[in-house]
């Protein structure tokens, strides 16, 4: 069984083609064939804050805050595609409902998450694992979110926080201790963090 994604919301693949359409036509992509590039499944993408990991909240502290997809065209990834939520139109205002572009990202984080979503595709071969993005900026770490019935583990992506290694599965809980100090040290500023 492949890797199950929260279901995105209705109307997704309208904007995702939409956004890759816009980045086309304005010169901001250039496909080398005359193939249309591809946008893998969107995997829902969560924020966890430095605080969260400095006073040992763990997961339940990290926020919905978008939708990510990688855009492939030849086998090749091109980047991810990020969609979030409309900004309120005046401050204190119930948040709008729908999705929006929020923007697109070129680089190794980008092709490492594809690479990622691929081998945990393939190492959790039958077992029904969901998979999102958790993203703890203050800390450098973008990782993997498998959720299954054995647990959270997180797959970080390349350049990954010491001690955490790129590449390898971490149960959730002793990976964000071990980014604990790491967190703190970002609160208070230190930039030898790393």
């Amino acid at each position: 069984m492949p890797l199950m994604v929260e279901p995105p919301p209705k109307g997704i693949e309208r904007l995702l083609d939409a956004a890759v359409s816009e980045l086309v036509a304005h010169g901001a992509l250039a496909l080398g064939t005359r193939a249309r590039p591809a946008v893998a499944m969107p995997l829902r993408a969560y924020h966890l804050g430095a605080d969260a990991i400095a006073e040992g909240r763990g997961l339940a502290a990290a926020q919905p805050v978008g939708w990510v997809a990688s855009l492939m065209n030849d086998g090749e990834v091109l980047g991810t595609l990020e969609l979030v939520p409309p900004k309120p139109v005046r401050k204190g205002a119930a948040p709008a409902e729908g999705l929006r572009f929020g923007g697109f990202t070129q680089g190794s984080l980008q092709r490492g998450l594809a690479a990622a979503v691929q081998m945990a595709a393939k190492q959790v071969g039958r077992a029904q694992v969901e998979v999102a993005v958790l993203r703890a900026p203050a800390i450098y770490l973008l990782a993997l979110w498998l959720r299954g019935k054995d647990g959270d583990r997180l797959v970080p992506i390349a350049p990954a926080p010491a001690p955490l290694k790129a590449g390898e599965a971490y149960p959730a809980e002793r990976a964000l201790e071990a980014l604990a100090e790491a967190a703190k040290n970002a609160l208070a500023g230190d930039d030898t963090r790393n």
